[in-house]
């Protein structure tokens, strides 16, 4: 089993994280890394760049998320638990539905929640359509197209202001996020650059953008 993860970028970009959140999220890198080589979870480059492309990318949504405590969280897509566990780690007060229509992934994903104790994360390996639960954010990170994620995100999310940003959708997507939604009427409520709060050349044109809910059609 692979040992932790030192994360001098995380510690550098998130000095505001306890210790013990970016310990915590050292050793989910090194189960991620561990649990990879058996079920190629991420893809090698990936694998070989893991505390920038997963950690990094999904922490960045913590710089404007401030969910009340209780909120649900349904990551739609979660592949090899990013944003999802990283976002469990660093809200234990929140809960997190990880989805992913692939049963291999979501196995290694409660294995990896189980291991790292985190109580506040179930795994669901279903399809997002088949979900009849409503969530307070649904998260995900270049799933699909806007369109359909937003389509499968509809009927999960519950209105309301239960943290900061309000209800909805919070999506890291590249610059095709304005191509996919030109004909749409449905527009996002607040776009962030990533390389704002991470300068870094991975992170030029990658955004995350919130969709309030209710999320409209079109």
């Amino acid at each position: 089993m692979s040992g932790p993860m030192e994360l001098p970028l995380v510690r550098e970009y998130f000095s505001e994280l306890p210790e013990d959140t970016i310990v915590h999220l050292g050793r989910l890198a090194g189960l991620v890394r561990s649990w990879n080589v058996r079920l190629n979870l991420i893809s090698r480059k990936d694998a070989e760049n893991l505390e920038e492309r997963h950690l990094l990318h999904s922490l960045t949504m913590t710089k404007v998320l401030r969910p009340t405590a209780g909120a649900k969280f349904a990551d739609i897509g979660t592949g090899g638990g990013f944003p999802g566990l990283a976002l469990a780690i660093v809200y234990p007060e929140c809960e997190f539905a990880l989805i992913d229509s692939v049963v291999k992934k979501i196995k290694a994903v409660d294995a990896m929640a189980e291991e790292l104790g985190l109580t506040n994360v179930r795994g669901l390996p279903v399809r997002a359509e088949s979900i009849k639960e409503k969530f307070d954010y649904v998260t995900g990170r270049a799933v699909t197209a806007l369109p359909a994620f937003l389509r499968w995100a509809r009927p999960l999310l519950r209105s309301g202001d239960i943290g900061s940003p309000s209800n909805g959708v919070l999506y890291f997507k590249g610059t095709l996020w304005r191509e996919e939604l030109a004909e749409s009427k449905v527009q996002p409520a607040q776009v962030w650059p990533l390389d704002k709060w991470v300068p870094r050349e991975f992170f030029a044109e990658k955004f995350l953008l919130h969709f309030k809910a209710p999320i409209g059609g079109g």
